[in-house]
């Protein structure tokens, strides 16, 4: 059983895509192409063909995350210890770099914007969430170290309609911190435990679901309106584990990783958590991209051939899957109620439309 879905569009970014972000509109695609570059593509049409139109170069390591806020600009965190707001520039057209003052002292992992795109979180390998806010005097951005966990911080997500922070860690928790209006305290309102060090976090469009996904190959959903005793549910996957999850809506979970598929869990009718299977896509018509960009009959090709005719990808297609990525997803992205975006190592940007039930 699965899901069935249409593949809207098909973009061959690079050779390898370690996170992108569309912009609110879809007309700009950011990906980073696992190093210290971020590649612009553009669509001079709506609903166009993306094409590269710049490089930004201001980060010295591998960008490790990317996010758009609801008005138009782009962060950017990476292994430098650095962050970056870029804005676009309005007489030259290209993109100006805004300053950071991240103060870190590890590496940034992960960044998302709050709802009302005047503030933004990070977190880092040094254990620190903190929330970067626009200081008009100095004209750069400012963090202010808001929480620490016992490891690496390696997922954070904002709540939809309040100012409540989740954050996963490598040291299997999922923490939830209340924050004041003045950014200047926070609160553990409350610490999930996983069996495994946590991947991702998301949020339900209402805030009212909280899901986030472990090593151990599980997603967890809290029921943030409900008793505070109350357990997470846990759904287990059969397969290997997922790196991202996001919610298409309140009772539809997206999640994306090591199997090269997405993945969709769905809240029953009995109000229970569980795992539909994968989503299996056939192409719209006219769209550009294809399932393979290595040449047919060169060695690459024979070795994609080879390693896509492992014992998993057998599994996939004997459960009726048709995989569009090649190797692991690694940045998965809500674009609207039944739209989401997917990159992987194979250095393809999909968009995936679902066929509503």
């Amino acid at each position: 059983s699965g899901q069935r879905a249409v593949v809207t569009r098909c973009v061959e970014a690079a050779e390898v895509v370690n996170c992108h972000a569309f912009s609110p509109d879809e007309s700009i695609l950011a990906v980073c192409p696992n190093n210290e570059e971020i590649h612009i593509f553009e669509a001079q049409t709506p609903g166009g063909e993306l094409r590269r139109a710049h490089i930004l170069k201001q980060h010295t390591q591998r960008v490790t995350a990317l996010a758009w806020s609801c008005n138009g600009k782009l962060a950017s965190v990476s292994e430098d210890r650095t962050a970056s707001v870029w804005e676009r520039a309005a007489n030259s057209g290209g993109w100006n770099a805004v300053l950071v003052e991240l103060k870190a002292t590890r590496a940034a992992l992960c960044v998302a914007w709050a709802p009302e795109g005047t503030r933004f979180v990070v977190g880092f390998s040094s254990c620190d969430v903190a929330i970067c806010s626009f200081k008009e005097q100095a004209q750069c951005w400012v963090a202010t170290k808001v929480g620490k966990s016992k490891d690496a911080v390696a997922a954070v997500a904002w709540h939809p309609k309040l100012d409540i922070l989740a954050t996963g860690s490598v040291d299997g928790c999922c923490t939830v911190y209340q924050m004041d209006q003045n950014i200047r305290e926070s609160k553990v309102a409350e610490i999930l435990a996983a069996d495994a060090w946590v991947n991702a976090v998301a949020f339900s469009p209402s805030g009212r679901t909280l899901a986030f996904a472990s090593q151990d190959s599980s997603v967890r959903f809290k029921d943030l309106g409900g008793s505070r005793e109350a357990p997470a549910t846990v759904v287990r996957w059969s397969r290997l584990p997922f790196l991202q999850v996001v919610f298409s809506s309140e009772r539809c979970l997206i999640a994306a990783g090591f199997d090269n598929i997405p993945v969709i869990f769905r809240l029953t009718a009995t109000s229970r958590w569980e795992a539909v299977g994968f989503v299996d896509a056939s192409p719209r018509a006219g769209i550009t991209g294809s399932k393979s960009k290595v040449p047919r009959g060169s060695f690459e090709g024979a070795r994609e051939h080879f390693r896509n005719m492992g014992s998993r990808e057998q599994q996939m297609i004997q459960a009726g899957a048709s995989s569009w990525h090649s190797n692991t997803i690694t940045c998965l992205a809500v674009l609207s109620k039944a739209r989401f975006s997917t990159s992987a190592v194979d250095g393809q940007v999909i968009t995936w439309e679902l066929e509503l039930e």
